[in-house]
């Protein structure tokens, strides 16, 4: 499966897909908030703040063209990487080192194929819905509930005994510095 930025310039694929996923999960925190304001896209999120990804394995990804064009930045005192282009502003991913799941924005794989989502089925969790903005008519756990658990667990778990956490795309050989330059 392909995904790209918006313009195109950044291309990866992706093996095992969808196979190798959990499928599309929402996430309302402050941090997806924050990132997509950061770098002026605020048109990835919902209405009420909701950012929707479909994690992959990091070494399922395939930096195609366009790696240079990756920057990053970091949430304060955490690990979480969050990438985006230079080129279009595409939010691509958000990633951990030595961690075995890279989040990919939604718009990645819409922007290659408009059907591509749709491949993984329905939205199979909400997480984070203390920083939901207004009053959405749907259930959002508060944090991440057990059965929000039980959708990304197996995955995670998988991951960790397989090492599909090596070879990311997003970090340089050794696996903890982030690939391109640094988002102010």
């Amino acid at each position: 499966m392909k995904i790209q930025c918006d313009c195109g310039r950044f291309q990866a694929e992706l093996a095992h897909a969808p196979k190798n996923s959990p499928g599309r999960l929402m996430c309302y925190c402050d941090d997806c908030q924050a990132f997509a304001e950061m770098i002026g896209r605020a048109d990835v999120m919902d209405k009420w703040g909701g950012t929707e990804i479909v994690p992959a394995y990091p070494c399922d990804i395939t930096i195609l063209k366009g790696g240079e064009l990756l920057c990053h930045s970091q949430v304060p005192r955490k690990r979480l990487h969050r990438f985006s282009t230079t080129c279009c502003n595409a939010p691509i991913a958000n990633a951990m080192p030595g961690f075995p799941w890279v989040g990919l924005f939604h718009s990645v794989y819409s922007a290659a194929d408009p059907d591509a989502l749709g491949r993984f089925g329905k939205l199979r969790s909400r997480i984070m819905g203390r920083y939901a903005k207004g009053a959405p008519n749907f259930k959002i756990s508060d944090k991440i509930s057990m059965r929000d658990m039980l959708v990304v667990l197996p995955f995670i778990m998988k991951g960790k005994i397989f090492g599909k956490h090596k070879g990311s795309p997003f970090f340089e050989a050794g696996g903890a510095t982030p690939i391109g330059r640094k988002r102010a």
